[in-house]
């Protein structure tokens, strides 16, 4: 399964929306593992998008999920275990 998503930054925060809200699942809801994703930047750097665990809602009108606090670092936050 691929998801599209679509950040957003507001100054140091970044936020995440789904694009393709029914390849995740067809619930209303569902529990994110914290997870810490290989991403290649614009300048081919290797970095990690980290996302810390929490429960995400989908929203009524645009069917669309948000997932909050995610963060960009040079080494993995989480073991993704």
């Amino acid at each position: 399964m691929q998801s599209n998503i679509r950040f957003q930054t507001n100054g140091t925060d970044i936020t995440a929306t789904t694009t393709d809200t029914f390849g995740l699942t067809t619930e209303d809801f569902f529990v994110m593992p914290d997870r810490s994703l290989n991403y290649t930047d614009e300048n081919n750097n290797r970095i990690f998008l980290n996302i810390p665990a929490q429960q995400v809602y989908r929203d009524s009108v645009t069917q669309q999920f948000t997932f909050t606090g995610l963060f960009f670092s040079n080494t993995a936050a989480y073991t993704n275990n």
